[in-house]
């Protein structure tokens, strides 16, 4: 079976013939791909645009990488590079060409709305429909609230009205091709609620932390003469709420609970918090780590035992993923986000409405408590890993296209 991937995301040349420079992480996300892939047995090629040289823009945002395409174990094809929208224009012709010619000799071709100046799916997608090829149109986060945005932006009248049409424009096209794509493939739920209308039984939703198999950790084990150690990590979204854990971690502390608190983050020069853990009295029971890299912030996880989160700021903290595959446990103030329900389905924390600092109290002295139930929530959260990691959502999307190719 032969499998078609076609992405926007640029390619560049390496110093050497047969080395092209790609951005370290969608390496790792297309080795993962591969290998699912291959274990279903599709032949898997790859096109792309492939541009000469980097622009600065890259390099100050991503980490680069060089790939020598003979050591892969996919076919590489290169298709015309383009930064400016006049370059684009000036490509299309040749950049259909090139695909169609490619989706011709392919089963099934994986494309997306991404890409700038203009969406390189939204580009192709009537040609993939002279072929014989099934068509797998895969979304990872709903691409219209940034394209709003940015649509909004500028201060010249026209162009804002030029981008405005660019946002339906490319509304039109992911509604087309949900409507009539073999296969459909959403990784955020508001794709299936935006397009509701166009949502059918060929269309799914699989989340993934982003996290590989090899991150996750095992099921941590505390025994009662040991204490529970928190770990809570501050941050501009995080410092109004930063005073509730700290009130109900001295509560907790009163009542016996065996427990440290762990902060990471800038609090030596907040003299609110300071006064507050000096008042009461956690001056031994609490440690304080600073500013952290995310390398050390992942040391700290894995010297603790459970991530308190407690923002009044309705968010989405990035932190709970990490300690999920950790095997934390996690008390958390209900954000309001889709974090609420990731939890609530991993069994591996406690949600705690927003606000509540009596409920967060007991919440971290029930754990303290209660180790056979943190030793469960620490279970949970591998198993719940395992199952949304990088890894099992290509597995999944992987047998979901051979599916499509075999009926």
């Amino acid at each position: 079976m032969r499998y078609l991937l076609v992405t926007h995301i640029p390619a560049f040349a390496g110093q050497s013939a047969g080395v092209i420079r790609w951005q370290s992480n969608w390496i790792a996300d297309l080795a993962s791909q591969s290998r699912a892939l291959t274990d279903e047995g599709f032949e898997l090629t790859i096109a792309a645009p492939l541009l000469a040289t980097m622009d600065a823009k890259t390099l100050s945002r991503h980490r680069i990488a060089d790939i020598k395409i003979a050591n892969q174990p996919w076919r590489f094809v290169a298709l015309p590079g383009y930064r400016t929208a006049s370059q684009f224009v000036a490509q299309r012709a040749s950049i259909r060409r090139d695909v169609q010619s490619l989706a011709s000799q392919a089963d099934i071709v994986q494309f997306g709305p991404g890409g700038h100046p203009i969406s390189l799916g939204q580009t192709i997608y009537p040609n993939l429909r002279k072929t014989g090829a099934k068509r797998f149109f895969l979304i990872g986060q709903d691409p219209i609230p940034a394209q709003e945005r940015y649509a909004a932006s500028g201060r010249n009248p026209a162009k804002r009205v030029a981008k405005q049409m660019a946002v339906r424009q490319l509304r039109a096209f992911c509604a087309k091709a949900i409507g009539q794509s073999d296969l459909v493939i959403a990784q955020d739920p508001a794709v299936a609620l935006r397009f509701a209308k166009e949502w059918n039984p060929r269309c799914h939703t699989l989340f993934t932390t982003g996290l590989s198999d090899a991150q996750i950790g095992s099921a941590r084990q505390k025994s009662e003469k040991q204490p529970l150690r928190i770990v809570a990590f501050a941050s501009d979204q995080f410092t109004r709420g930063l005073d509730h854990l700290i009130r109900a971690f001295a509560k907790a502390k009163r009542l016996s609970a065996r427990i440290e608190l762990n902060l990471a983050g800038d609090l030596i020069s907040s003299a609110q918090m300071m006064d507050l853990i000096r008042d009461e009295r956690l001056d031994s029971v609490v440690r304080l780590h600073g500013k952290l890299t995310p390398d050390q912030s992942r040391d700290l996880m894995d010297r603790c035992d459970v991530l308190a989160i407690s923002p009044l700021i309705p968010t989405a903290d990035p932190m709970l993923a990490q300690a999920l595959c950790r095997g934390l446990g996690v008390v958390m103030y209900a954000s309001g986000t889709a974090n609420d329900a990731y939890l609530t389905d991993s069994g591996a924390g406690l949600l705690v409405p927003r606000g509540d600092v009596n409920m967060l109290a007991q919440s971290l002295l029930d754990l303290s408590r209660d180790r056979e139930r943190f030793q469960k929530m620490s279970q949970s959260a591998i198993a719940w890993s395992r199952a949304v990691s990088l890894d099992a959502l290509h597995r999944q999307r992987a047998k979901l296209a051979k599916s499509v190719v075999k009926r």
